[in-house]
């Protein structure tokens, strides 16, 4: 195995112990030390990968973006349709921890570092040559029902519904 294949390896397993203290309780349970505990790692070896608990949060956010965007299918039909129903799928899939990172990254984006800008969904739709104008809205809206859904007033499916209900804004707006 490379050394590049293992520090990956090293890297995902500690995102993994860092997903199940999130999940047992909430995100002010994450340390680093404590994560490098649940993944079976030393103290040290985890330090060599973040410096802070802001720092894990931002990389299993950075994670699951990315995992959105593989998932996509550059060449759909409608690629914002393609692009929100990726994101809730992704989302979902795991929402104990995920209502909980949008929730502390949306608090950090105050500071515009929460996650590369090359995979805000903006940067991702405007490569896909989507005008701004033509998204803004159910973009907006979707954002909306995401932290809704975050804070927990709605449930997997009702965020689905609304994300539905987000791209057919496209269609009416002006």
């Amino acid at each position: 195995m490379a050394a590049s294949e293992a520090k990956e390896d090293v890297l995902k397993e500690l995102l993994d112990g860092a997903r199940n203290i999130i999940r047992r309780g909430s995100i002010h349970d994450l340390t680093i030390a404590g994560m490098a505990e649940e993944a079976k790692y030393a103290r040290p070896t985890a330090y060599r990968y973040f410096s802070y608990p802001r720092d894990v949060v931002y990389a299993i956010a950075e994670a699951t973006m990315t995992k959105v965007i593989d998932g996509l299918d550059f060449d759909a039909e409608d690629f914002a349709v393609e692009y929100a129903r990726a994101a809730v799928k992704e989302f979902t899939s795991d929402s104990a921890v995920n209502r909980q990172v949008i929730l502390y990254a949306g608090v950090q984006s105050a500071e515009k570092a929460w996650i590369p800008p090359a995979i805000l969904p903006e940067s991702i739709l405007d490569k896909q040559g989507l005008p701004a104008d033509s998204f803004q809205v159910p973009l907006t809206y979707f954002r909306g029902a995401m932290f809704s859904w975050a804070c927990g007033f709605l449930s997997d499916e009702q965020f689905t519904e609304e994300t539905e209900r987000a791209q057919n804004m496209r269609d009416t707006q002006t």
